[in-house]
Parts: C-alpha cells; structure tokens; sequence
C-alpha cells in the first residue's frame, strides 16, 4: 500500500503539471509585475533568496535546476554566465523549456534517480517540488542530490509551512476529508513541512550548514485570493517589511514558503 500511494503521488505531481504548463508558462511571462498576482509575488519573494545564493557562484559555476518546469530560471542564468541543466519529467514542461534553451539543456528525468555522475553540481535548486512527493521520496530525492553536489556545494529548496497563515494546510485537509467520506479524488499530494522537521530530515541525508528561511506574509495570499487588486494594494505596502516579518525565527513557522540553504 505505501509503494501504490508513493507511485500515485509521483504520478500525479507528473499530470498535474502536464495539464497545467501553458498556465505556468503565461504567469512566468507576467512575473515582470510581481503585484500582478499571488504566484508572481511569492516568485519575486523566493528569488530574493535563490538568487542572493547564486550570484555568490563564479561564472561557469554548475547549476542544477531540479523541476525546471517551462526553463524560466534556467534562461535567467543562462544569462548570468552559469553552466546549467534542468530536470523535468512533465513532456508538456519540458516542451516549454526546449523551446527557448540550448538543445540538451534540459533532459526527462526524477529527483528520485538523477541521470548524474557524484560531485557533478556547485548548486542545484527545487522550487515547489519536494511538496508534491510524500515524506519517504523526499529523503531519498535529498540523498540524491547531496550525491551529486560538489563537496562544499549548496542545495537551495523550498517547501510548504505546515503551520503557515494562508490556510492552505486547512484547505488540504477538507479535500482529503472529501475524499474520505465521499469519494472525491485529490487533486494531487501535498506534503507540509515545520522548520525543525525540515532541518533533521537534510542533516538526517548528510547536509551540514542549514539556513532556514521564511518567505511571503502569508495573509496576503488571502487578500489575493478576495480580491487581486486588493491584493496588488497590500502587497506593494507590505513588501518593503516581508523579509523582516517572514524571516525572523518568530514567524517564520507561519510564512507562505519554507526555504532551506543546506551545503554538502
């Protein structure tokens, strides 16, 4: 039963973003107007982070970008100089990326069973990935990347706040209570994460140095959802304050994402 529920939920993070890479690929082109929505705000916000950690790299620095989806962060560092590759086991993602990188930039593969040699990465990085695999795919997806990290290099992830304030863990457990009582298939899996489990679980796969960060006010994400330009109104208020409110270690349990710096 736990392998039937691991193969289903792998399979369904693969179809969910089938039928939804032309909806990714359309919020990508908008994300030069991070107020435009709540993806491309809590965008802007991770890549704060990302790319704070990966301008620090020298050019021609190797960089893995795990779940790639449509290449939107491949081409951007491209563009700075880096040596990259992308993973991406969506045919419809992947067709999205083919189409604007260097032909074999990006290649089908898993997390699970990455297709590299040990030591072959200065950085590799997972936006919203890990979230939709269950707990045991997730340790077995950090070995495999502290596996083919360079020694001293960075993983850069980001998860889901079991405790964050935009109630989307709430939102998670009425539909798994549909389900339950009446029958109604999820969606896709979803898996949470609090600070302190994260972190055992990456020194757990041999990580050392973890960072713990915590990104975008979460009752934003509310707003949004009642009213975009309400939303747009809040976000550009809040914005200046959202890395002081997200990140210290008070609130960072309730912030929207859950980042994690850990080096191998």
């Amino acid at each position: 039963m736990k392998e039937k529920n691991q193969n289903w939920a792998r399979n369904k993070a693969i179809l969910i973003h089938d039928e939804t890479a032309d909806w990714f690929a359309t919020q990508y082109d908008k994300t030069h107007d991070h107020f435009s929505s709540s993806f491309s705000y809590g965008r802007k916000q991770i890549n704060n982070y990302l790319f704070k950690e990966v301008l620090k790299l020298p050019k021609g620095a190797k960089i893995l970008d795990i779940g790639c989806g449509t290449g939107h962060y491949l081409e951007q560092l491209i563009n700075y100089g880096f040596d990259v590759t992308g993973i991406e086991p969506s045919e419809k993602m992947r067709k999205h990326a083919e189409s604007k990188l260097p032909k074999g930039t990006v290649v089908n593969g898993s997390v699970l069973n990455l297709p590299f040699k040990d030591n072959s990465f200065d950085f590799i990085f997972a936006i919203e990935v890990f979230r939709y695999l269950n707990n045991e795919d997730n340790l077995c997806g950090f070995k495999e990347i502290l596996r083919v990290l360079k020694p001293g290099g960075l993983f850069f992830g980001t998860f889901l706040n079991f405790y964050a304030l935009d109630g989307f863990n709430i939102l998670v457990a009425i539909r798994q209570l549909k389900e339950r009582w009446f029958g109604k298939p999820l969606r896709c899996y979803t898996e949470f994460e609090t600070p302190q489990r994260l972190e055992k679980k990456l020194i757990c796969a041999g990580f050392s140095k973890i960072q713990m960060h915590g990104a975008t006010i979460a009752p934003l994400m509310i707003i949004y959802r009642i009213s975009r330009p309400l939303g747009k109104i809040c976000a550009k208020i809040l914005e200046p304050i959202d890395p002081q409110l997200s990140d210290i270690s008070a609130f960072r349990s309730f912030a929207v994402h859950l980042i994690a710096v850990a080096q191998k």
